[in-house]
């Protein structure tokens, strides 16, 4: 069996300048969908026809898919053997599934025509062509040459399909009860905004069906990228990005925004905004707290209300409980890093990193400038500037004595 998805002329009603079938839906582009739709039915020949002017769509999905083949409009016969079995889709369908690309092989083998064509019923009962088909190599290489007899430069399946039977071929119907939604084609914003609503509904279900809490579903926004684990809870307004994988026993608060983030088991999340990060178990983050860049929290941590983590590793137990700055630091074991804190990691010109060892105790409102190194069980004074290395056990305090002048106040009036 034979998959040839037709991805053929520009299409300039979306408004931007992105092929059509390459606008994202819900982490992978449409015609992705349509690709693994036709994998998960069991068809892993799969050919992808275009034109000159859909460079970019093979340039794409040749990163993707380095399996999949290419073709131009012009050429498709070339890729064709007379004894194939031939599935046609179109590249603007995200929505069918692996299912149904199964019942209608099924149909096909059974009823052993030339040509099927599918047919979907309305809501107003009336049965219309997908758009659809299956035929035999020898049938579509018949259809194609009498269009090139004919001038017709851009194949357009329904008029193989005419010229199939007025040629006397056997064409039968296969009439799809799945909902008339699968074959909607997008061509404007609008179909494209409700394709991402049946996908949105379709992903939820099956996370849901899969164990995992949804409060209000129709607020949640998952790739189909993402990963989860059963027993998960997950809040209104919650977005799951890219390659996120979230462990058993995790809650997911309010309006939280996760993208490629690895979430261990029993990690409470309170509407926070989290970007390429791995978050050890048991771990409380937020509310308000903000990863991102290569973040690796460990077990048992503390990451608060407005504490914001970049490019750093924080070790196990450690707390940063609230209004603090972790940026190009590595920072060991149960260390109590207070409110305030931050690590000053630029000079204007380069980024530098601050290393903390394990039980240290960073003071309220310290600053540390890098490249500076605390020793294990060190211990910052509240309101110092740290500009040198702190050895093991050592007090550090970067404050000026305070002055205290009597009456001062009524002598200034």
């Amino acid at each position: 069996m034979k998959a040839i998805i037709m991805a053929v002329g520009q299409d300039n009603r979306m408004g931007q300048n992105l092929q059509k079938v390459l606008y994202p839906i819900l982490g992978k582009t449409i015609v992705e969908y349509i690709i693994e739709a036709a994998f998960s039915a069991g068809i892993d020949d799969v050919t992808v026809v275009t034109d000159k002017n859909n460079g970019d769509i093979t340039t794409e999905l040749g990163k993707i898919y380095p399996q999949i083949h290419f073709a131009m409009h012009n050429n498709v016969q070339e890729c064709v053997n007379n004894n194939d079995d031939i599935l046609i889709l179109h590249d603007d369908m995200p929505l069918i599934t692996g299912e149904f690309i199964r019942n209608l092989t099924e149909f096909y083998n059974l009823s052993n025509p030339d040509t099927v064509v599918v047919e979907s019923c309305t809501p107003s009962m009336e049965w219309i062509n997908t758009g659809i088909y299956m035929c035999n190599g020898s049938t579509l290489k018949r259809g194609l040459k009498k269009l090139d007899d004919n001038n017709q430069r851009e194949y357009c399946l329904t008029d193989i399909l005419e010229i199939l039977r007025k040629d006397g071929c056997n064409v039968q119907v296969f009439n799809s009860h799945v909902d008339t939604s699968a074959f909607t084609k997008i061509n404007t914003q609008v179909e494209l905004a409700e394709a991402v609503t049946h996908m949105r509904k379709r992903i939820n279900t099956r996370h849901m069906l899969n164990d995992v809490r949804m409060i209000d579903p129709s607020t949640v926004y998952i790739d189909d990228t993402v990963k989860i684990q059963p027993g998960v809870v997950i809040y209104p307004g919650v977005i799951l990005e890219g390659n996120c994988k979230i462990d058993t026993g995790v809650t997911i608060g309010a309006n939280s925004h996760l993208k490629n983030a690895v979430v261990g088991a029993g990690v409470n999340i309170r509407q926070s905004v989290i970007f390429d990060a791995i978050i050890g178990a048991n771990t409380e983050v937020g509310p308000f707290a903000y990863m991102r860049q290569n973040v690796q929290i460990g077990e048992k941590c503390r990451i608060g209300n407005f504490v914001e983590i970049k490019n750093s590793t924080v070790g196990n137990e450690t707390k940063a409980a609230h209004h603090a700055y972790i940026g190009d630091a590595d920072i060991g074991k149960r260390v109590n890093y207070s409110c305030g804190a931050i690590t000053s990691n630029y000079d204007g010109k380069n980024k530098h990193r601050t290393v903390i060892g394990d039980d240290v105790f960073v003071g309220s409102n310290s600053n540390l400038i890098a490249p500076v190194t605390l020793g294990d069980e060190a211990f910052v004074a509240a309101g110092s500037t740290i500009t040198d290395d702190l050895q093991k056990c050592s007090l550090g305090i970067a404050r000026s004595r305070q002055v205290e002048k009597l009456n001062w106040v009524k002598t200034k009036s």
